[in-house]
C-alpha cells in the first residue's frame, strides 16, 4: 500500500501547489500601494500592515484542494482495506451441483433421493465494503482543523514578515517608497501582478534582502556571493551562491564585478537589481509551493489513511487493540534524519496509540503535524496500518 500511496501523494501534491500560489496571487493583488506608502511616511507599521490586506479568505481554493485530497485518499484507503479484508477469508465456494446418485429402478423407473442441504464448505460470506466517510464529524473536523491551523499559520507569518522587512527598512534608513516596492514588488507590465516578497517565507525574504544588498554594495566579494564562491584550491563550489536566482543575469552580474573591481562605477542601476530580485523571489515562492504541496498533501494522505481505518474497524466492530502501527522509513540514507532512521521498525498498538520519537515528539503516524516542521518537511516515512480481522473470533 506504501507505493500506492507514494504514487497518490505526487498526483495530488501538484494541484496543492497551484492552489497555494492562487492565494498568494489573491494576497499580492490586493495590495493597496498608496496606502502603504502613506502609512510608512506617518511611520505607522500597524496600518502598513493593514495596507497589505493579509486575508485568510484568499486561502479559500486552498482549503477546498486540501479537503478534495483528503477525500481522495480517504476513498483511496478504503477501497484498499476492503481487499484486503476479503483476502484474509477464504472465499465461499458455494454448493456443490454435482448430481446425487441414482436409486436403483423401481417400478416406475429411477427413483431420486430427496435433494441435500445446500452447504458450504467455507465461512460465511463476508462481503463487507468500505466506504470512505467524509460527512462522518470525525473526518470533517481533523481535515477542517488541519486545513484551518495551516492558512492561520500562513496569515500570521506574512503579517510578521513584513513588520519584520519595515522595521529593518527604518533602521538601514529607507524611504517609504523603496521600503513599500520591496514587500509589494513592482507591476509586472505584461502579467500586470505584483511581485516582492509576500507569500514567501521569513528565511527566503531574507534570501531575496542579501541579493539586494550584494549587489547595491559596490564590494566585488559581496557581490560575488550572488554567484557562488572557489574552494581555497580556487575550484568552482557546486551548490554556493543563491542557487535558485535567474541565471540569464548572470553575465550583467559578472560584469558588474570587475567593473567595480577596476574601480568603476557599480554598472547595475537600482531598477536592474530589483528586477533581478524580483525574478529570483518568483522562483523562490515557486519552490516554496512545491514544498508545501509535498509535505501537506502527504499529512493530508497519512491522516485519510488513518481515519479510513479508524472508520473500518468501526463498521467491522473490531476494538482499538485491533490494529497494530508500525512505522517505515523509505526516504533512503541520503539527508535522513537520524530519529526517523531509528524509529524505522517501530510498533504500537491501537488507532490513537503515539509513536515516542526520539526527538521528544509525540506522533499517531508518519506526517502526523503533531510532529511540526522538524518531522514533516521533505519526510518520506510512512506507517503501516495492520489490522487482525479476525480479532476475537
Amino acid at each position: 500500500m506504501n507505493d500506492e500511496l507514494e504514487d497518490l501523494i505526487d498526483g495530488l501534491a501538484p494541484a496543492l501547489a497551484l492552489a497555494f500560489l492562487a492565494a498568494i496571487a489573491l494576497l499580492r493583488s490586493g495590495i493597496n500601494y498608496q496606502l502603504l506608502v502613506i502609512a510608512l511616511r506617518e511611520g505607522d507599521i500597524d496600518a502598513a500592515v493593514d495596507a497589505l490586506n493579509i486575508e485568510p479568505a484568499a486561502f479559500s481554493g486552498y482549503m477546498l484542494e486540501r479537503q478534495s485530497g483528503f477525500a481522495k485518499a480517504g476513498a483511496v484507503a478504503s477501497e484498499t482495506l476492503t481487499k484486503q479484508r476479503a483476502a484474509e477469508f477464504r472465499a465461499p465456494r458455494g454448493p456443490s451441483l454435482r448430481m446425487p446418485e441414482l436409486a436403483p429402478a423401481g417400478p416406475s423407473g429411477p427413483v431420486r433421493p430427496p435433494p441435500p442441504a445446500l452447504s458450504f464448505d467455507g465461512p460465511e460470506p463476508t462481503n463487507i465494503v468500505f466506504r470512505f466517510d467524509m460527512t462522518n464529524p470525525r473526518a470533517e473536523a481533523k481535515i477542517r482543523t488541519e486545513a484551518a491551523s495551516r492558512v492561520a499559520g500562513y496569515v500570521e507569518e506574512q503579517a510578521e514578515t513584513a513588520r519584520r522587512v519595515i522595521a529593518d527598512g527604518f533602521q538601514r534608513g529607507e524611504g517609504p517608497q523603496t521600503i513599500a516596492t520591496t514587500i509589494a514588488g513592482r507591476v509586472n507590465p505584461i502579467s500586470g501582478r505584483r511581485g516582492g516578497i509576500v507569500g514567501l517565507s521569513a528565511p527566503q525574504t531574507g534570501y531575496v534582502e542579501s541579493m539586494r544588498r550584494r549587489l547595491l554594495s559596490g564590494d566585488p566579494d559581496e557581490m560575488m556571493k550572488v554567484l557562488g564562491s572557489f574552494d581555497k584550491d580556487g575550484k568552482w563550489k557546486e551548490g554556493t551562491g543563491q542557487t535558485l536566482r535567474d541565471r540569464r543575469f548572470d553575465r550583467s552580474i559578472k560584469k558588474a564585478i570587475r567593473d567595480v573591481a577596476a574601480g568603476k562605477p557599480n554598472p547595475l542601476t537600482a531598477d536592474k537589481i530589483e528586477e533581478m530580485a524580483g525574478k529570483y523571489s518568483d522562483r523562490l515562492l515557486a519552490k516554496r509551493a512545491d514544498d508545501i504541496a509535498r509535505t501537506e498533501t502527504a499529512q493530508s494522505v497519512m491522516s485519510a489513511r488513518a481515519e479510513a481505518t479508524k472508520q473500518a474497524m468501526d463498521k467491522n466492530g473490531l476494538p482499538d487493540d485491533a490494529l497494530t502501527k508500525t512505522w517505515r522509513h523509505l526516504g533512503g540514507l541520503h539527508h535522513a534524519r537520524d530519529w526517523h532512521l531509528a524509529m524505522n521498525g517501530k510498533t504500537v498498538i491501537g488507532i490513537d496509540a503515539v509513536f515516542f520519537m526520539p526527538d521528544g515528539s509525540l506522533m499517531k503516524h508518519s506526517h502526523d503535524p503533531e510532529g511540526g516542521a522538524r518531522n514533516n518537511v521533505a519526510c518520506r516515512c510512512s506507517t503501516d496500518f495492520t489490522i487482525d480481522w479476525a480479532h476475537g473470533l
